[in-house]
């Protein structure tokens, strides 16, 4: 990917954007946005159907003037480490920042669990999400876990304060 491939920065929110932490995994407004999620997911990659929800993780749910418009989930993977999962912001929300603050808050709370970085994988057919994380300070890293040996993936890592 050349830097001209990548979208423009994003816009601030124009509305009041909230995000509710540690929302029940069975929440119907988070349900809907991981549906979307997978749904997004299976037009970029269409042999992969992963399950909407990822055990053990904590999910946050991004709100535009009240409606949930994003999410992602951390999980604890070990070794201080956190990762993110299921980050998705719907077409409504997209362009204002939004996700950059899904990020922030999960990084906040990796940080209150004693985690010292956060990593992450996403796909080459995303090349929103890989600019995004560049963009809010992450780095290229190895291939880890499952991902190891997939060329369609692309991981990243950032430590984080505590």
């Amino acid at each position: 990917m050349n830097p001209g491939d990548l979208p423009a920065a994003p816009t601030e929110p124009s509305g009041s954007v909230t995000i509710d932490r540690l929302v029940d995994p069975t929440d119907p407004d988070l349900v809907a946005l991981l549906v979307a999620t997978i749904a997004d997911l299976n037009e970029r990659y269409p042999d992969y159907d992963p399950d909407p929800v990822v055990a053990d993780s904590e999910y946050f749910v991004a709100r535009l003037d009240g409606a949930p418009v994003g999410c992602v989930g951390l999980r604890d993977i070990g070794g201080g480490r956190g990762e993110i999962k299921r980050m998705f912001v719907a077409s409504s929300g997209r362009r204002r920042g939004i996700a950059a603050r899904l990020v922030a808050a999960l990084e906040e709370r990796a940080a209150e669990r004693g985690m010292s970085s956060v990593v992450l994988e996403t796909g080459i057919r995303q090349p929103e999400a890989i600019a995004l994380y560049l963009a809010i300070g992450y780095s290229p890293i190895d291939a880890f876990g499952e991902f190891a040996t997939s060329p369609l993936s692309r991981c990243f890592g950032k430590d984080i304060v505590r």
